[in-house]
């Protein structure tokens, strides 16, 4: 009888420290949701006048240049960004080619709010 106490106590304590180490269930992640949330808080950060901004832009396969600028106009879902500093190497953007005080319409996702 004192063997099958036992028994029941092992049975117990070891459902009981399974039960402790379970996760609780969490939520399924909603990648659509995230963009979505992501691309608001972009456009909230970046699309207003004066608002300091940087864009990655890719150069051959391998290199990336940045670009940075000040945001002039807001126009419907595209903005207007004067360029400050135009990156190392020559390029254009939406057909207009990147120079200091060029003003290039983009859409505000492709920017990201930065100091320089």
């Amino acid at each position: 009888m004192a063997r099958i106490h036992v028994a029941i106590a092992c049975s117990a304590a070891a459902l009981g420290i399974a039960a402790c180490g379970s996760e609780p269930a969490r939520p399924a992640f909603d990648a659509q949701l995230a963009r979505s949330v992501n691309d608001t808080a972009t456009r909230a950060a970046v699309a207003k006048s004066g608002a300091r901004v940087c864009r990655p832009m890719q150069v051959g396969i391998a290199e990336r240049d940045w670009i940075r600028g000040v945001v002039t106009e807001i126009s419907g879902d595209m903005i207007g960004v004067r360029i400050q500093d135009p990156g190392r190497f020559p390029k254009t953007l939406n057909g207009t080619a990147l120079a200091r005080g060029a003003v290039v319409q983009d859409s505000p996702a492709a920017w990201t709010p930065c100091r320089f």
